[in-house]
């Protein structure tokens, strides 16, 4: 059944590039979320801090998906994604539908780099298929974890309340990645409060694009 938005709503776009991805997912924890289609955020990277982040690195590319969200679903994706304790919320300009619009995604406040576990990676891998994604990127940021494996506290307290999952290892045949590059800049000096897109634009000098 396509839900169909009725007066008083107020929808948004909701970047996901990580477990959100996963339609069936998404259906359960937000049953009035629409897919909107494939999306690449420019100057970001997609890094794992056991679970799936967001970094900002010029000239880099995070792969991901559009969703429209109502406030109902926001709500929802606040408690699944533990903002703003664990993941904060960024809202970025761009152009898109014919005009500029802004969208929101959600990045973590922690810097340590881990491995996912397999089951988590597993549930991105379906939300890839689910879009029609490329995995190379998402193999690409797996291995990273693995070259540059730093978790901080708070990745080691989260694999011990999650039981000590088995982590995910590296696609075989995959060529050694560069570092992931400049894990603070504009992501980790940011309010709880977020900025204006505008002054979100000039400080970062940020550009996204859709892909057809």
């Amino acid at each position: 059944m396509v839900y169909m938005w009725t007066k008083g709503d107020t929808p948004m776009l909701y970047f996901a590039y990580g477990s959100n991805l996963n339609k069936a997912n998404m259906r359960r924890r937000c049953p009035r979320a629409l897919p909107v289609g494939r999306f690449m955020l420019d100057d970001a990277r997609l890094v794992f801090r056991g679970v799936a982040d967001c970094i900002y690195e010029p000239g880099a590319t995070c792969p991901g998906a559009l969703w429209r969200i109502t406030e109902e679903c926001e709500h929802a994706l606040d408690c699944y994604e533990g903002w703003p304790r664990l993941y904060r919320k960024e809202y970025v300009p761009v152009t898109k539908f014919g005009g500029e619009t802004t969208i929101m995604l959600y990045v973590m406040n922690s810097t340590g780099i881990m491995p996912p576990s397999q089951g988590y990676l597993d549930t991105i891998r379906q939300g890839y298929r689910d879009f029609g994604m490329k995995q190379a990127p998402l193999d690409a940021a797996v291995k990273a974890s693995w070259d540059d494996k730093a978790p901080s506290h708070v990745e080691r307290q989260r694999h011990r309340r999650k039981g000590r999952p088995v982590l995910a290892r590296p696609a075989p045949g995959r060529l050694p990645v560069p570092a992931p590059r400049n894990l603070g800049g504009w992501l980790h000096d940011v309010r709880p409060v977020p900025p204006s897109p505008s002054s979100w634009l000039l400080r970062n000098g940020m550009v996204v694009h859709s892909e057809d």
